[in-house]
């Protein structure tokens, strides 16, 4: 950029000096050596001339360049807002994920005294039913008692029958012997003495039998005392039964209640993790974003100074415009003097047809040339496939053709990673494609 300023500058001064010579000339020298000095003006100016159409065009080329920064300039504007949105999207993400995080938060604190309460009363239970079962046990033992007692009773009864039966034989013995005592009445002092004897012998079977009797009635007493103690027994046992389906219940309710709240803890862990990835995700857009405002910045810096470069551009072209007035008067002025008649000048269309051909042939290359859909390659799509057209890359075979310094470049201008683009295997894809569609394998 220096060294075009530097030439236009030079062009200008040596314009400035001829055309101080050529008017010096015209007042001093005579026809014939102000005629030889006009050509060699006139050959030098052509010359001055073809160094100004080059610088033109070299001006041309970098208000090109301009116009592709400023699309770039718009392009990073564009992404840096669209970061911005994604940005404040994420942070009401990051919001709505911190309350429900909190609400979670708050239902595990209500789930963890539900679960502290729970497992007091499971504690109450155990101690209600190991009451229950000392209890149980107490009964048990009471009615293995009652039943030992039982068994002892009727072992007394099936005495006592015996001791009745032979009773009741020993009585039918002694009527027996009274008949023989009443047919053996001569015999009247024996009679007497057995007689004392049966009396005794009765005495004390009816002193067994009143103890006897008397057994007895304790005996169904206590059986009537123990009668009702089997049915509190099953009582009990159907209370015990009842207190154990309830606490089999409960402790099924318990597991369950405990299932479901270490699913909760783990989906809160899982939570967690997302939230510290989506905050990891944002730190690495902040630090993007934070870039990106930086190469925004440069890209500013770097258009103000392409507009003051563009700006003494302007001043420099209507300089040169105004010298080249001045030539074509000079030139008319030679002419006149010279030939007596004037000569339209030519220069102009010569130029304006260079002109012409540069900006036709570059165009009609672009068309002829053929275009691919960029964005199938896997990677690109709308978003990297318009920057690349405007890099003019339009085929797959300039992606196909890629090396590694390419990918560098490239990459930097679309403000990507190199490693993204090997990743995604754009130059495979390309080869790829461009053999689907012309059916030529690259």
């Amino acid at each position: 950029m220096t060294l075009l300023i530097g030439q236009m500058l030079g062009c200008l001064l040596v314009a400035a000096g001829i055309g101080g010579v050529v008017g010096w000339l015209l007042r001093q020298l005579s026809t014939g050596q102000l005629t030889q000095e006009s050509m060699d003006a006139v050959a030098a100016l052509r010359l001055k001339e073809q160094l100004l159409e080059k610088a033109q065009h070299d001006l041309n080329v970098q208000t090109a360049e301009m116009q592709m920064l400023e699309s770039k300039v718009i392009e990073s504007e564009e992404n840096n807002q669209s970061a911005l949105r994604e940005l404040s999207a994420r942070n009401d993400r990051i919001e709505v994920l911190q309350d429900e995080l909190a609400a979670r938060t708050k239902r595990l604190a209500a789930l963890e005294s539900d679960l502290a309460s729970l497992r007091q009363r499971v504690s109450e239970y155990d101690a209600s039913i190991t009451a229950r079962s000392d209890e149980t046990q107490q009964l048990q033992l009471t009615r293995q008692e009652t039943q030992q007692t039982l068994e002892s009773n009727e072992q007394e009864r099936q005495y006592l029958q015996r001791r009745i039966a032979e009773l009741e034989a020993a009585v039918t013995e002694s009527d027996h012997l009274r008949a023989r005592v009443e047919e053996l009445e001569p015999a009247q002092g024996r009679v007497h003495w057995l007689e004392v004897q049966l009396s005794d012998q009765d005495a004390e079977h009816r002193a067994a039998l009143h103890e006897l009797t008397h057994q007895l009635d304790e005996r169904d007493r206590r059986i009537g005392h123990l009668e009702p103690l089997p049915q509190r027994l099953q009582e009990q046992q159907a209370a015990l039964k009842q207190w154990e389906a309830q606490y089999a219940h409960a402790v099924a309710q318990h597991e369950a209640h405990i299932v479901k709240l270490q699913q909760q803890l783990a989906e809160q862990d899982q939570f967690h993790a997302r939230v510290l990835l989506d905050k990891q995700l944002l730190l690495e857009q902040v630090k993007q974003i934070d870039g990106l405002q930086h190469r925004i910045h440069e890209l500013e810096a770097t258009q103000q100074h392409l507009a003051d470069h563009v700006k003494t551009t302007g001043q420099k072209q209507e300089e040169i415009d105004r010298l080249r007035k001045r030539r074509v008067e000079v030139q008319a002025a030679l002419r006149i003097k010279t030939n007596g008649e004037t000569e339209p000048p030519r220069q102009k269309t010569r130029q304006s047809g260079g002109q012409l051909n540069l900006l036709v042939e570059p165009t009609k290359a672009a068309k002829d040339r053929p275009k691919d859909d960029l964005s199938q390659i896997h990677g690109i799509g709308p978003v990297f496939a318009r920057p690349l057209n405007k890099m003019g890359l339009h085929t797959f075979v300039q992606i196909a053709r890629w090396k590694p310094q390419d990918i560098e470049k490239v990459a930097k201008k679309l403000y990507t990673a190199p490693e993204r683009i090997k990743r995604d295997n754009w130059i495979a894809e390309a080869k790829k494609l461009h053999e689907q569609k012309y059916g030529q394998r690259l």
